[in-house]
């Protein structure tokens, strides 16, 4: 087997932060890529070294990191020739120290996780900085919940539903660690009402009808293109974007989407008519397989750029609250009832799944009439 550190110059790899750096493995013509969590332009990278240039904004940083790993790498390799893939990215990336938060960082640096996963971590770790796995109990991960209940955000008592987040974050990456006896399952906060994320139809009418431009390095980001994915969302039933972000044309049969809705693991099939609303937005991105250029892969990245900008946004379209990546989907449930839609209908147009005893025995409703209340439900023109 052989590896080396480089960056994934791939064009359909560049995000804003650069090119990816990966750690490149082969053995038998087949290869492996890890991701470092890390990114880099190609000017400020050297071939020649594979290390960042002194012109990397977290240069000192990133070396240290990277010679690291290097090390690890070429040591390891040349002592198991004929290990696996996976092996050696558990010893490379510390999989296997027992230091529950170095090896949860790890994880979240290779695979593509939520931004909250990672948050959450570094809360953890700044309070019990390099924890064993043997230490952490229940009576640790209250501590924890317990200690930044009480700890203000921006001046403002911390909400319970972010320490309910943070504890289900935690949970999560321990369980997909694959270690026994989760602590933090065990742990629960009461969580409070939120506010609801639904726009109004003035909202609605200014994020249509927005004055933003594409701009350069926007293929995916940008105003211009993030609300007219939001738009797409509402537009296309309150379609979730991690599920439109997977859609391909091939996905279009008879003028309507169709696919299984990803989200939620409910497995739901959703038909949808393409209204000419949609159609033109749609129109924009013609000339790829898929509708719009973001790819599910990029979500994590995209979500995290975008949610620095929902205050920009709001301010400068003077809209009544945030347009959360969400809201398209709760907007349009909510117009649908505000419009009395049968909840029925709305059910089976936003892909929710029926778990009612006597929805069983009910046929599904005929197609034009979930058409009739889709036109009604984006008709902006309707009060």
């Amino acid at each position: 087997m052989r590896g080396k550190i480089r960056i994934d110059g791939r064009k359909n790899s560049l995000t804003q932060k650069g090119y990816p750096i990966i750690i490149y493995l082969t053995k038998d013509s087949k290869e492996k890529i890890i991701q470092t969590g890390y990114h880099a332009k190609k000017t400020h990278w050297n071939k020649t070294t594979g290390l960042p240039t002194p012109k990397h904004p977290n240069f000192e940083e990133l070396v240290n990191y990277l010679q690291i790993k290097n090390i690890r790498l070429r040591s390891f390799l040349a002592s198991n020739p004929f290990t696996t893939f996976e092996t050696v990215e558990a010893y490379v990336m510390d999989f296997d120290s027992g230091i529950f938060t170095r090896e949860a960082i790890a994880y979240t640096n290779t695979h593509d996780l939520k931004r909250s996963y990672a948050i959450a971590l570094r809360s953890f770790d700044r309070m019990f900085p390099d924890m064993p796995y043997a230490m952490i109990d229940k009576s640790i991960a209250e501590r924890f919940r317990d200690t930044i209940l009480k700890e203000p955000v921006n001046g403002k008592p911390r909400s319970p539903n972010g320490v309910k987040s943070y504890l289900s974050s935690l949970s999560a990456v321990w369980n997909k660690l694959g270690k026994p006896d989760n602590p933090f399952s065990k742990v629960t906060v009461k969580a409070v009402p939120t506010k609801s994320k639904a726009m109004t139809d003035e909202d609605l009418r200014k994020i249509a009808e927005n004055p933003f431009t594409p701009h350069d390095n926007a293929t995916f980001g940008g105003y211009y293109h993030y609300l007219n994915y939001w738009m797409l969302c509402f537009y296309l039933g309150g379609c979730d974007l991690f599920d439109l972000a997977g859609l391909r044309w091939s996905d279009v049969n008879n003028n309507r989407v169709e696919f299984i809705r990803g989200k939620g693991g409910t497995n739901v099939f959703v038909s949808n008519m393409i209204l000419p609303e949609a159609k033109a937005i749609l129109d924009i991105y013609k000339g790829s397989d898929y509708l719009i250029p973001l790819r599910q892969n990029k979500l994590h990245n995209f979500h995290g750029n975008t949610s620095r900008v929902y205050q920009e946004i709001k301010d400068k379209l003077e809209l009544s609250k945030k347009p959360f990546s969400k809201s398209p989907r709760y907007t349009f449930i909510t117009r649908a009832q505000n419009l009395l839609i049968d909840e029925r209908i709305t059910i089976a147009l936003v892909g929710h799944s029926q778990s009612s005893t006597h929805s069983i025995y009910k046929d599904e409703f005929p197609q034009h009439l979930k058409d009739k209340a889709h036109k009604r439900i984006i008709n902006l023109n309707i009060q």
